[in-house]
């Protein structure tokens, strides 16, 4: 169905057009012509198409083919609307401001290619943005894929490694491990509380041994974040995974959906890139220890940093533990037995039975 364009009868009468997007038409012409560099382009059609290969996000999105005339000439061009919904935390930026602050501050700086900003709310409430076609769907990578999304992972965190000072000149930044560590911390100790007192899900109330896990998470926090915080900080991408990345016609990669962006320490992107790879696919064409080796030989080309083997294994251990507490606690509380129990062999092999094997060897006996 086409959305049709106000005219200029018609534009003191909302209800006489069909016109559903968050934004006015002058918005998204200007933003146009500002993109395509045609001062004097016209709209001539817009219409909502599906998008393709979408995964859940923060929000709602949206695709756009839109027409246009430009130079005595007709164009089109497909978009995507997207319009974040609340915040990644009460108390937090919204998922939108941080999304739009990273394309409108700090993309010219960024290694990795992303999408081009047509326009956006200064608070985003809605974005648009080129839409960007994989020549592939993320579950059908090949080993080459995620070496290269790999090498992207690693030329980010180089770009910004140790300015975490330096990036607070970009307030709407998340910061898990500093000034957003008491909010976390306490979303989770409300998930736990919802969870032994409603019994759901049984994956875990119906555990004791699990419940006092969860609850040595949040009374051991500063524990947990304490070897994080020796790390130097950089610039986090916050969910950097196939899904957020599209494998386009040129071989080259477009990093996408940043609104998680974060300050803290590199092992937290490659662990949210192994895990949620796996939560997905389950076996990958890569193993979880080469896309490690890949990501720490590079870096030590890059930013000339190695870890020793047991300093990386507790990073590691150290970084799931805070995953696992920054997000899957407040998700687990609020997810239906019916839905875990689809997934309870990789929630097993991934969270539940790693982060109890982490909270033992490193946070010593209860």
């Amino acid at each position: 169905m086409t959305a049709r364009l106000i005219t200029s009868t018609e534009a003191g009468d909302a209800s006489a057009s069909p016109w559903a997007w968050p934004f006015a038409q002058a918005e998204l012409t200007a933003g146009l012509r500002r993109h395509l560099g045609q001062p004097n382009l016209a709209l001539t059609d817009v219409q909502p198409v599906t998008v393709q290969h979408q995964r859940p996000s923060i929000g709602r999105v949206r695709g756009m083919l839109v027409g246009y005339r430009a130079g005595g000439e007709e164009g089109s061009c497909s978009l995507v609307v997207k319009e974040p919904r609340g915040t990644t935390r009460a108390g937090l930026a919204g998922a939108g401001r941080r999304e739009v602050g990273v394309y409108q501050s700090l993309a010219t700086q960024l290694p990795v290619r992303t999408p081009a900003l047509i326009a956006a709310a200064p608070a985003g409430d809605w974005l648009v943005l080129e839409a960007v076609r994989p020549v592939r769907p993320a579950d059908r990578w090949k080993a080459d894929d995620y070496r290269k999304a790999v090498r992207g992972l690693a030329a980010l965190h180089d770009r910004f490694w140790g300015l975490g000072d330096d990036l607070n000149a970009f307030p709407w930044l998340g910061r898990p491990l500093e000034a957003d560590f008491s909010v976390h911390v306490a979303a989770a100790a409300q998930a736990i509380e919802r969870i032994v007192t409603s019994g759901r899900p049984e994956a875990l109330a119906a555990e004791p041994e699990r419940v006092t896990m969860l609850a040595r998470l949040t009374a051991q926090a500063d524990r947990i974040a304490e070897p994080l915080h020796r790390l130097p900080f950089t610039l986090l991408h916050g969910d950097y995974w196939p899904g957020n990345i599209a494998v386009v016609r040129d071989g080259r990669q477009v990093v996408y959906d940043w609104q998680m962006a974060s300050v803290g320490p590199a092992v937290l992107d490659l662990l949210t890139f192994v895990t949620k790879s796996q939560w997905w696919f389950g076996e990958l064409p890569l193993e979880e220890a080469e896309i490690v080796r890949c990501y720490r030989e590079e870096l030590a080309g890059l930013a000339g940093e190695s870890w020793a083997d047991d300093e990386w294994r507790e990073a590691w251990d150290h970084a799931r533990l805070w995953r696992f507490l920054q997000e899957w606690v407040d998700l687990l509380a609020a997810s239906p037995d019916a839905l875990l129990g689809a997934s309870t062999h990789a929630l097993d092999q991934l969270w539940l039975d790693p982060v109890a094997e982490a909270v033992a060897s490193r946070l010593g006996p209860a």
